[in-house]
């Protein structure tokens, strides 16, 4: 079961750029909306969206997983309960965000005006946007975890909290979103290959 948590980060970060490709979105302007409702097949946006969406609920256990095992035993717990919590919040957030998605397609399917299908894909890019703060506070916890229980390698902490500081940034949210996801990669990696024996077990 240890191995758990670093296998759901992985598919987490696979399968969610898997679903952005699939179904994709449109450029920030009325023109590539109206084009995105006439040339997206809905069946194909319903599979890329539900793909998506399963991928978001992974890093929910992988979130679980290395708060959990970053803590060192007697630490206090506020750290990994705010890191937790702010994993909940990005992920409902998100799964919000695709709903909104959802509905500017099928309203722009059922003949709504380009006009008002534009404030809506504003609203669920904001929304989307809104997540960064969250897995910023997610990052920045498990850095806190990190320096407290003194984990090797000394960069898992150090590289969070700047990914973390990234996401508070408004114009570099997108890059601190990505390079959170090379991160949670680059670290699901390490625990896979190394031995169960010398993977700690969480308290």
């Amino acid at each position: 079961m240890l191995r758990a948590g670093p296998v759901a980060g992985l598919l987490f970060v696979v399968l969610s750029t898997v679903g952005l490709i699939i179904h994709g979105y449109p450029d920030n302007s009325q023109d590539a909306v109206r084009k995105w409702v006439a040339s997206t097949d809905a069946t194909r946006f319903a599979i890329g969206i539900w793909l998506e969406a399963f991928a978001y609920m992974l890093f929910l256990p992988f979130a679980a997983w290395l708060l959990r095992t970053l803590r060192r035993q007697g630490a206090a717990r506020w750290p990994s309960d705010v890191a937790m919590g702010s994993a909940v919040l990005a992920t409902g957030s998100a799964l919000l965000s695709n709903g909104i998605w959802t509905a500017v397609l099928d309203a722009g399917r059922a003949g709504v005006d380009v006009g008002p299908l534009y404030a809506v894909r504003v609203v669920a890019q904001d929304t989307f946007n809104a997540s960064f703060f969250f897995y910023a506070f997610f990052a920045l916890g498990a850095a806190l975890l990190a320096m407290v229980g003194n984990s090797q390698p000394r960069w898992l902490s150090w590289s969070a909290a700047a990914i973390g500081l990234l996401l508070l940034i408004p114009v570099a949210g997108f890059a601190g979103a990505l390079a959170l996801e090379v991160w949670i990669v680059v670290v699901s990696i390490m625990a896979l290959r190394r031995p169960e024996s010398e993977v700690r077990t969480p308290d």
